[in-house]
């Protein structure tokens, strides 16, 4: 198995990070009635979802704004593995550390931009939340770069 990946490989998910977090930021810096009409378009899809699947559960904006904080830096945290294993294929968990730091930096970041827009707030609690997701979705990545290493060096 070749240590690193493909330059076109790398250049793709480099640059799908690079929109990843710019799509957080861009969200960030929109004032709060238009972040507010966004959450709740998608809480009505969501709720539609749930009723016709026969859940009775009701959503509210602070579940979906707090899981799209999530999946939004799961999706950071993914992207920023593939970044890792684009570079070392064989031990991606090296870069864990780095994926680390530029996901807590991209929260900070997120929050910091916050503070600067009419009717937001910059929350610590955020920034946890965007984290854990950034964590967990760097261990999900991992845990699925591991298991297709095993099974393609099985075959050989």
């Amino acid at each position: 198995m070749k240590n690193s990946a493909s330059m076109r490989f790398r250049i793709i998910f480099f640059l799908l990070t690079i929109c990843m977090i710019a799509f957080a930021f861009i969200h960030s810096s929109m004032p709060s009635d238009i972040s507010a009409s966004e959450s709740e378009g998608v809480m009505t899809v969501l709720q539609d979802i749930l009723n016709a699947l026969g859940f009775s559960a009701e959503l509210t904006d602070h579940i979906v704004r707090k899981a799209a904080h999530f999946t939004e830096y799961f999706a950071i945290g993914s992207l920023l593995m593939c970044c890792a294993y684009s570079l070392d294929r064989i031990k991606p968990y090296r870069y864990y550390s780095q994926i680390c730091f530029v996901g807590l930096a991209t929260a900070v970041c997120d929050e910091t931009i916050q503070l600067n827009v009419p009717g937001r707030s910059g929350q610590i609690t955020d920034v946890l939340l965007d984290f854990s997701g950034v964590l967990c979705g760097a261990l999900v990545l991992l845990a699925v770069f591991t298991i297709y290493k095993n099974i393609k060096l099985k075959k050989l």
